[in-house]
């Protein structure tokens, strides 16, 4: 007998608009940004 399929919805993510707020964060990962924030400032790692 074939296993039973359960269906499974994805949630749709909406887009917030935020205006007047143009970054959606104080932190950038690229490395090149002038908002770049080392996640790990301590030695060595």
């Amino acid at each position: 007998m074939a296993a039973k399929q359960t269906s499974v919805e994805k949630k749709v993510k909406i887009k917030v608009s935020r205006p007047g707020v143009h970054d959606k964060s104080k932190t950038s990962k690229l490395k090149t940004s002038k908002n770049y924030k080392k996640s790990y400032a301590g030695q060595g790692r």
